[in-house]
């Protein structure tokens, strides 16, 4: 579609542009004609102004008049006439056409700048596209003691408008993100990029986004990744990759009932979806250590193994699904949302700076929706964003989150 889209601005584009250069020839022959026959005039000798001036040379009479040089005069009047009646319509058709493509070029030319920007500013940790990559981050104590250095993961960037509204992308842009490798790239945040240029970024962004297919395709993935595990879990004799995957798929359709007994275990895969870097879920940001191998029992453990100042100085002291990290603790989540609706609609939409929620809470922006959006663009108009979960798998997860 995309394709077709730049196709027919194209077209458009070539059109005008024909249309145009043949006015400026026609333009431009008659000047070069007006000024051929002044200057012949003008090699005339000193004086001969005089007679020759137009307002003192005497005009045809009426008789010569009534013959045809009236008639050519009026002619050439009425070809004058005729082009004007043509241009100014076909201008005024043209215009709309003109708007578009010089909105259409401005975009592109800020997609351009933008993807330079992030391929100096962003692309070492998010990946190539920003489907997601690797941060070396340093953990430190209260005091700014050295506890672990950890390779933390960068979420892809894909659905980021999907989940975040651009004021909000700006913000973290502008400012970083406290407790996380990402840092303020904006000058109001003393980073280096002008606000002109983290707007380019962000234009960029737009043109990287995932559509609802690929968005749900993309979740699948990482649903599909934990289910088979599950199932080989408790079926070891399961061998071929067709059979895990035939199994995986019936695990997670009967799963997804509501009145399975393993609704709980589905909600808790997607609280824990591991695609996109973990982009589209909720551990990377409520569970701790998430974002930098904490990610089961056994990894945590390893992890803490690895470096013990970190039980030492409380930065992680275990494997505790939910209990805070970037994001607040969801530990008794059903004393701020009391009704499971009410959680999966601030789920679905987000937090907004100074709107409250929940139980009379004044938002950050800090929490993204999951429900998708539709965002007023400069200059494009309106864009339909495609949400990254659907409404049952939000209500898994909520179910999940309140049985912490």
């Amino acid at each position: 579609m995309d394709s077709v889209n730049d196709m027919n601005a194209f077209l458009l584009a070539s059109t005008q542009r024909t249309i145009g250069w043949v006015l400026a020839t026609v333009v431009l022959v008659g000047m070069g004609v007006y000024l051929l026959f002044s200057f012949r005039i003008g090699k005339r000798e000193v004086g001969s102004e005089i007679d020759l001036a137009p307002n003192r040379v005497k005009h045809a009479d009426d008789d010569e008049l009534e013959t045809r040089f009236l008639d050519r005069n009026l002619a050439w009047s009425l070809v004058t006439l005729t082009v004007i009646s043509l241009i100014l319509p076909l201008y005024w058709l043209m215009e709309p056409a003109r708007q578009d493509n010089a909105a259409y070029g401005w975009v592109k030319r800020f997609e351009k700048r933008g993807a330079n920007n992030y391929e100096e500013a962003c692309v070492s940790c998010h990946g190539p596209g920003g489907v997601g990559g690797v941060a070396s981050y340093t953990l430190t104590d209260a005091n700014g003691g050295f506890v672990a250095q950890v390779e933390w993961k960068a979420p892809s960037l894909t659905t980021v408008l999907s989940r975040f509204d651009e004021s909000e992308v700006e913000h973290i842009l502008n400012y970083g993100r406290p407790g996380s490798p990402m840092p303020a790239w904006g000058l109001p945040g003393g980073g280096p990029l002008t606000s002109q240029q983290v707007h380019q970024l962000i234009v960029y962004l737009r043109s990287i986004q995932l559509t609802p297919e690929e968005a749900a395709a993309e979740v699948q993935s990482g649903l599909m990744a934990g289910a088979r595990a599950i199932v080989v879990d408790r079926d070891p004799g399961l061998t071929e990759a067709e059979d895990v995957a035939a199994a995986a798929e019936k695990w997670l359709i009967e799963a997804s009932d509501p009145a399975s007994g393993n609704y709980l275990a589905y909600g808790e895969l997607l609280f824990n979806n591991p695609a996109g870097q973990g982009a589209n879920n909720c551990a990377r940001c409520h569970t701790p250590g998430f974002s930098y191998g904490a990610t089961s029992e056994e990894a945590t453990a390893e992890l803490m193994t690895e470096w013990p100042r970190l039980a030492e100085a409380g930065v992680l002291t275990g494997y505790q699904p939910g209990r805070g990290h970037v994001g607040p603790s969801l530990i008794g989540i059903e004393t701020h949302f009391p009704t499971a609706a009410g959680q999966e609609d601030f789920v679905r939409t987000g937090s907004e700076v100074g709107s409250g929620y929940g139980n009379a809470r004044s938002g950050t922006g800090g929490m993204p929706g999951f429900g998708g959006r539709t965002d007023d663009l400069d200059v494009i108009g309106t864009v339909v964003r495609s949400p990254v979960l659907s409404p049952e798998q939000i209500a898994a997860i909520v179910a999940y989150e309140r049985s912490l």
